[in-house]
């Protein structure tokens, strides 16, 4: 087997994962099914609890929740800054919708494939975001809410001290 092949192979296998899963959303029966199984694909379904304020009230409390809950709720944060000025240990997390979801996977596919390979990928991903638009027509259209709906903000920062939270954002 030729190294072509198998990179060949390799883009091969990669698009066709990705393919199954879009047309998995599309010839769906369900209009909702389809709307749901596209949000997951996307990032905008229970990962986005993180973004929605009445959530955030519910499950982090300041001077209580420690980061170690905040990693078994959230998961890892996009990113982490220490304030070196700090005499209390002060830091803080971030969490970015734009890390999320398929965001996530194309950032860890781009790594790995061809330059031709990697605009399929762009391509693919310009398609899914006209999707996107459609379902969230369709979702107003109908008057039925997504979870995406219920989302606050994009981004969530939380302060800590001595890895207790100290208070949190959300923008």
């Amino acid at each position: 087997m030729s190294f072509n092949y198998g990179k060949t192979l390799k883009n091969g296998v990669a698009l066709g994962v990705l393919a199954g899963l879009i047309s998995g959303c599309t010839n769906s029966g369900d209009l909702m099914n389809s709307l749901n199984s596209l949000n997951s694909l996307t990032g905008l379904n229970s990962d986005t609890k993180k973004f929605d304020t009445a959530y955030l009230q519910q499950t982090i409390y300041p001077g209580k929740t420690t980061k170690s809950q905040i990693t078994q709720m959230f998961g890892a944060p996009s990113t982490e800054a220490l304030n070196s000025t700090s005499t209390s240990n002060e830091s803080n997390w971030t969490y970015d919708k734009q890390d999320e979801g398929l965001n996530r996977y194309m950032k860890l596919a781009n790594k790995y494939v061809s330059d031709e390979t990697r605009l399929k990928l762009y391509d693919t991903s310009a398609q899914l975001a006209k999707v996107q638009k459609v379902a969230n027509d369709v979702s107003s259209a109908t008057s039925t809410k997504t979870s995406q709906g219920q989302a606050q903000g994009s981004v969530l920062t939380i302060y800590f001290v001595d890895d207790v939270v100290k208070y949190y954002r959300v923008y």
